[in-house]
């Protein structure tokens, strides 16, 4: 879809980092723009022209009190951004404990369920409109060193959510467009997320902190967020912004091809 001034576009996740990116990316397009987080001190310093909400994405209901102040508003819903995520400790599977198992799937997935549950509907009755799913490249091939289950989990789960979701809107409503944004190292404060997480799924254990540091290879907030414009006009399925991830997404295709059975 061609987006355009007087459009509205749906942030989660939109007090720092990409979802921030993507609130200041689309307002420089001329779109309205309703920005949603968790953290009420997040939404402060954004413009006073965009609609604030505080949302834990995990809280269908919440989700649906908001999609309503936002068609009050606005009148019309065009883009929906998914994109508020968490990650936990990076520790081996056998150490991941249950409560981080919730809060990762809780946030990760159920928060990308709940926003389609509440603003999809939308999209598919007005036949136009694209949908946003932020994901990771930890959700088409493993993260080197491991240690990170729960997301890795989540995120392969939110690849083949929108896979097929976009076979199903083909179908029902082609002029609903998704795309599913894979990004490798990206420089924002998703490793200070434990700041968020809820007091019931603390761990019974605090986990050690990570060794590994991949700074140099972070691109910006704001890189990511102009792919992932253009890939709305492109109607484009998958965005991987970091260009050397795609050496680990062809490794894994080539194990599974190597790994089928001879014809």
């Amino acid at each position: 879809m061609r987006l355009e001034p007087g459009q509205v576009a749906v942030v989660t996740g939109a007090g720092s980092g990409i979802g921030r990116a993507l609130a200041d990316a689309f307002v420089a397009r001329g779109l309205q723009v309703a920005a949603l987080d968790v953290e009420p001190k997040a939404l402060d310093d954004l413009p006073e022209t965009i609609h604030t909400a505080v949302c834990n994405v995990t809280d269908a209901d919440r989700f649906i009190e908001i999609r309503d102040e936002v068609l009050e508003r606005y009148g019309r819903v065009d883009v929906l951004c998914n994109n508020a995520g968490v990650v936990g400790p990076r520790v081996p599977t056998w150490e991941q404990e249950r409560p981080d198992w919730r809060w990762v799937l809780d946030v990760n997935l159920w928060g990308v369920v709940n926003g389609l549950a509440a603003f999809l509907p939308t999209l598919v009755a007005a036949g136009q409109g694209h949908v946003v799913n932020v994901a990771s490249i930890a959700g088409l091939a493993p993260v080197r060193g491991g240690g990170n289950a729960p997301y890795a989990a989540s995120k392969y789960a939110v690849v083949g959510l929108s896979e097929t979701l976009a076979v199903e809107l083909g179908e029902r409503a082609p002029g609903v467009g998704v795309t599913v944004v894979c990004p490798g190292p990206v420089a924002t404060r998703i490793r200070e997320a434990e700041r968020n997480r809820p007091a019931a799924l603390q761990r019974a254990a605090p986990a050690a902190t990570p060794t590994f540091d991949n700074t140099a290879a972070r691109i910006s907030a704001a890189d990511v967020a102009g792919k992932v414009l253009d890939a709305i006009e492109r109607r484009q399925l998958f965005l991987l912004p970091n260009k050397e991830t795609a050496d680990e997404v062809r490794e894994r295709t080539d194990r599974l091809f190597a790994d089928l059975p001879d014809r």
